[in-house]
C-alpha cells in the first residue's frame, strides 16, 4: 500500500521518529521511506564524521585514547560503545563532541531538501532525542517502543551479544516512559511486522494530513 503525499511536496513536513535500541525504530523509517520520505539518519551521519581525518574523529581519539582506535586506524565503535554504555559521564562528553556537528548536518539535509521541491517528507531517525536539529526542526515526533524482553531478545538476535550487555546497554538509554513524554505519537512494536506497518501507515496518513 502506497499513501499519496504529491499534495505535501513543496511544504515539505519534517518527522522526527526515535526510539531505544531494539524497539524496532529502523524498520519504521524503512515502513516511511517505501512511502516516500527522505530519511536523515543521525546514526549514519554520526559514523561519517567519526572517518579518521574529520574533526569528530580527532577530538573522540584525544578524549578515549588510542583503546578506541581499531587497527586499521578507524573508530572502534564496539570498544567505544562499551566505554560509554558503562559510565555516564564518558557518555557525556562522546555526545557533547557528536551531538552539535550531526545537527548542523541534519539541518543542512532538511534545507535541500526543502530547495528541491520534490520531497513530500523528511524524517529525522535519531536514537537520542534532543533540542537542536531534532526537536527544534520536527513537525511531529515519533516514539517507537517495546518492553524490554522483546528489545533484549531483538539485540541479542542482530548483534550476537550477551544477554547481560543488551540489558546494560538499554539501561542506559531513557527509558520507554521517558521516550512517550516527548513524544506526540508513541508507536508500540510488539505484535509483528504486519501490525507495525498498519500502525505506521495510519500514523503516517495522520501526519501528512495535519
Amino acid at each position: 500500500m502506497q499513501i499519496k503525499t504529491e499534495g505535501a511536496i513543496g511544504a515539505m513536513k519534517v518527522l522526527g521518529v526515535t526510539g531505544g535500541t531494539g524497539s524496532g525504530k529502523t524498520v519504521v523509517c524503512r515502513m516511511l521511506k517505501e512511502q516516500g520520505g527522505k530519511i536523515i539518519d543521525a546514526d549514519k551521519i554520526t559514523r561519517k564524521l567519526q572517518e579518521p581525518g574529520q574533526t569528530v574523529y580527532n577530538e573522540i581519539k584525544a578524549a578515549f585514547g588510542t583503546d578506541v582506535i581499531a587497527p586499521d586506524g578507524t573508530i572502534d565503535r564496539k570498544k567505544l560503545g562499551a566505554i560509554v554504555f558503562t559510565d555516564r559521564r564518558q557518555r557525556g562528553i562522546l555526545n557533547g563532541i557528536v551531538h552539535t556537528r550531526v545537527s548542523q548536518e541534519i539541518k543542512e539535509r532538511i534545507k535541500k531538501y526543502r530547495e528541491q521541491g520534490d520531497v513530500p517528507f523528511a524524517v529525522l531517525d535519531v536514537p537520542i532525542p534532543v533540542e537542536e536539529g531534532f526537536f527544534d526542526t520536527a513537525d511531529c515526533i515519533w516514539a517507537v517502543v517495546a518492553n524490554d524482553d522483546l528489545r533484549i531478545a531483538r539485540l541479542m538476535g542482530r548483534m550476537g551479544i550477551s544477554e547481560e550487555e543488551a540489558a546494560l546497554r538499554i539501561s542506559a538509554q531513557m527509558t520507554n516512559r521517558e521516550y512517550e513524554a516527548i513524544a506526540d505519537v508513541t508507536i508500540l512494536n510488539e505484535a509483528g511486522t504486519e501490525e507495525l506497518k498498519k500502525l505506521v501507515l495510519f500514523e503516517l496518513k495522520r501526519f501528512l494530513a495535519g
